[in-house]
This record gives structure tokens, sequence and C-alpha cells, in this order.
């Protein structure tokens, strides 16, 4: 069984290892916005700069896809913020929830003229904009959650969400009688739709002929219609669900309890308090200790253009079941389970 430990020991570490070049503001300084690029030229890479001077000036910015308080991806990063808060001081902006994407570009650039040393962006969604923006404001980091663009001040946190999913999909395959399984999504984004893959795959690691049905809510945050497509998904034979959609997962945990020998695995963070008694666990991805770890080397100017990826192996994620579920899992899926996550660490088996 796999149960997610802190990682303050890994904080120290991870300070040092490369991750994105940012000059630092001053505690009083305010940028100057240099002219965007010609929206018909391709904005030029930036190159990798020497390491910034740290400095005790730390304020931060986020951006979140759904409200801080979803219980779930947004409330990760908020507890991100205020956990960098309270371990290194930083002055934190009210955090902006759920922007348009036709917005972010402008929300980035309003944040970073408050002089935000360092900018969360929670989604891969965001990568476009931040690489944008990065260039025009070169003594602000940003730092894009499932990111992949890489620059001078510009910071894609990775993590492996994929094995985590992967474990999901083993414990739900392994669970389910009727051979067929659900996932219920937000917005339908790369990120996302690679979490399902690997759960799927891990799904069929354990049963082959299992089958998963996927549906897209359009956004994190319609309650009502991820509980009619929980409701669907129950009705056409499955019998085990997870979610990946923010706060409108509240409508899968919803349909769950409503349905005779469902059950439901939660996303992102310990979810266990949702549907507790048909709830089998949660797919988790430490977020806090991953911001915290880039703040800290954005802080002490020791970041120079790489990204930051982490998986099971640095226990940034994983599976943790629940022990307050009503029924039983066979002691020899948790077995398979927990080999599935050492082969992980050992880089044996790739999700």
């Amino acid at each position: 069984m796999f149960i997610l430990r802190g990682m303050r020991a890994r904080i120290s570490a991870f300070s040092s290892v490369v991750l994105g070049a940012a000059a630092l503001l001053g505690a009083g300084c305010a940028q100057q916005e240099t002219p965007s690029p010609s929206p018909s030229a391709p904005a030029a890479e930036a190159s990798p700069a020497a390491p910034a001077a740290p400095t005790s000036a730390l304020k931060v910015g986020l951006i979140t896809p759904g409200k801080v308080s979803d219980k779930a991806w947004s409330q990760s990063a908020f507890e991100g913020t205020q956990k960098i808060k309270a371990e290194l001081g930083a002055e934190l902006a009210p955090p902006v929830e759920g922007p348009a994407l036709a917005q972010v570009e402008s929300v980035m650039r309003d944040l970073a003229g408050q002089n935000c040393t360092v900018i969360f962006a929670h989604g891969s969604e965001y990568d476009d904009a931040a690489k944008m923006v990065s260039a025009d404001f070169p003594k602000t980091t940003f730092v894009v959650m499932g990111g992949k663009s890489t620059g001078a001040n510009l910071i894609p946190i990775q993590p492996a969400s994929g094995q985590a999913t992967y474990l999901a999909g083993m414990v739900a395959a392994g669970m389910s009688k009727s051979g067929k399984l659900g996932l219920v999504g937000g917005n339908e984004i790369p990120i996302i739709k690679d979490a399902f893959a690997t759960f799927e795959r891990g799904a069929k690691a354990i049963k082959p002929t299992v089958t998963v049905a996927t549906t897209f809510t359009g956004n994190g945050d319609d309650i009502a219609k991820a509980k009619q497509q929980a409701q669907a998904l129950l009705d056409n034979g499955a019998d085990v669900l997870m979610h990946n959609a923010n706060a409108a997962g509240a409508g899968v945990f919803q349909a769950v309890m409503e349905k005779d020998g469902a059950m439901v695995i939660g996303a992102n963070a310990d979810q266990s308090d949702q549907a507790t008694p048909k709830n089998l666990g949660s797919f988790i991805l430490d977020v806090p200790s991953a911001m915290l770890g880039v703040a800290k080397a954005v802080k002490e100017g020791k970041t120079d253009g790489k990204a930051y990826a982490a998986g099971v192996k640095d226990k940034a994620v994983g599976f943790k079941f629940n022990d307050k579920f009503a029924g039983k899992v066979p002691d020899d899926l948790k077995a398979k389970v927990t080999k599935a996550e050492s082969d992980m660490a050992a880089g044996t088996l790739t999700p």
C-alpha cells in the first residue's frame, strides 16, 4: 500500500536541482514591461541566463482553472502557496480563479506588474501564455504545472501523474465485478487525457478484458453535469468510476453514493472524505511540496532553465487507499499495486 509521505527532506535537495533561471525582484522595485513581439512573428526562444542573486523578497501569484476551495486540483495549488508563505515568508497576491483562456495572458501581465517574483499557473493549458509573457517580464519566474516550455524564467513542473493514475487503474480493475470502468473529466486538455490513458493501461494490466468509458463536462465547475454523466456511466454497467474534474468531481461522488454496488476513486489529493464508504482511495500528487521546492530555488537564485519532474521514486505521486472503505480490498491486489510502484521507482515499469 502506497502512503504518500511528506517531502521536506527532498525540498532542500531539490532547491539545488536545475529548474529555470530567473532574476528576482527587489523589495520595492517595479518591472518595466518590454514590447511584445509582433503577432505575425514567432516568439524567440528564451536563452538560459546565469542564476540570479539570492533575494529576501518573494511575492507569489497564482492562477488556477477552478475555485481554490474545490478540495482537489485547484485547492492543492492554493495549499502550495500557503506552504510557501509559512516556510519562506512570502507575500501572496490574491489567487486568480478560473479565468477564461483568452484572459490568461492579460492576467499574467497584471500579476507580473504587481511585482510578483514567481507566478504559478496551475495547468498545462497555460503553457502558451506563460511562454509569451515570460519574455516580457524577465524579473518574474513563470511556473506552469504540467507545462512543456522552458526558458530563462520559465519553469514547467512535470509531476509523473501518469504513474499515480496507472496505480488507480489497477485498483479499479481489480475491484470491478462488471469489468466496466468509467472516467469523468473536466476540461478536455492534454494533462487529463494523458492521465486517463495511463489509468486504462493500469486497468488492463490487471484485467485485459476491462473496458473504460470516458466523458468530459467541459469545465471543472459543473457539478450537475458531472453527476449526470456519472449516472449514465453507471447505468451502462460501470461499477468503478474515477474523476479528474476539479470541483465538478462532487457530482461523481453523489452519483456513486446513490447507486448500489458502485465504487469511486478520488483525484489529485486524498479525497477519502467524499463518498467515504464507497471510496477505494485517491491518486495523489504532492503539489504543495513541488511548489515549495521551486519557490525556494527561485528565492535562492538556484535555477537555470530546466523542468522539474518528480514521480513515485521521489514520493511525489502515488495511490492512497481509503482506510474507511466499507468493503475489502484483497491483499493480493494491494501487493500488485505495491509491486508496480516499486517497479516504477526502479525504472523497470513505464506506465
